[in-house]
């Protein structure tokens, strides 16, 4: 048996997509105004649990955003589905027929930042997939380039244990560490829910604005393992 040369196998990768809605603009106005006019409202449509993550002027809706009538959130929604549904029929190599028999549950919410809000490390318990799409990104800080900067943390416990010149400059997909991520106007990132991540403070004057949600999926009629409360 001839030799050959080591082979490099991948273990352990954690899936994260990203997709650009197309012709955003003028769902994106939509949204943002809906929302900008739902905080106006005072309590009546925020998150009344304490979140200990949750820093500074940070606005948190109730977890029920995907099942509000309004037009422009139904499109959202369904496109919002739509995407993370092709990302789990992909990475799992279900067919049409299997997909057909799933069940997609989702939390979903708005976060409107205002100056200097943040949120801390955390991830999204109870779920399987997690999202966070783009309605507005806010200012652009040239002297602060990390403002509103999402950090995704390697969830791979002891990886800096050891460090040295064998593994201080692994390429793409072997990196340890974090991963930065910049919102982009109208665009969605999909990870797994195991993921920490934090958001660093937002320091421009223009509100930043997103919608993230939770999924957890089953079989249709299967029972699920953990159903979160709409409290959560």
């Amino acid at each position: 048996m001839s030799e050959s040369e080591p082979r490099i196998e991948s273990f352990f990768a954690v899936p994260v997509a990203h997709a650009q809605m197309e012709q955003h603009e003028g769902l994106c106005d939509e949204l943002e105004s809906l929302f900008l006019e739902k905080e106006s409202n005072g309590d009546e449509f925020r998150h009344q649990k304490y979140i200990d993550t949750m820093h500074g002027e940070l606005f948190e809706s109730r977890f029920d955003l995907f099942r509000w009538p309004d037009p422009p959130v139904r499109r959202l929604t369904a496109w919002c589905h739509d995407r993370l549904a092709r990302v789990v029929q992909d990475l799992n190599g279900y067919d049409d027929e299997a997909m057909a028999s799933m069940r997609f549950d989702y939390h979903a919410w708005f976060h409107i930042t205002r100056k200097h809000g943040y949120q801390g490390q955390h991830n999204h318990p109870n779920a399987s997939w997690s999202g966070i799409f783009c309605v507005h990104p806010g200012d652009v800080v040239a002297e602060r380039p990390d403002s509103g900067l999402v950090r995704f943390h390697d969830p791979r416990t002891h990886i800096d244990m050891y460090s040295d010149s064998g593994n201080r400059q692994l390429r793409p997909p072997w990196i340890m560490g974090t991963c930065d991520w910049r919102h982009r106007r109208g665009q969605l990132v999909l990870f797994p829910s195991y993921l920490r991540h934090e958001i660093y403070p937002y320091l421009g004057d223009r509100p930043r604005i997103v919608v993230a949600f939770n999924c957890w999926i089953n079989r249709v009629g299967q029972r699920p393992h953990a159903v979160p409360t709409h409290d959560d």
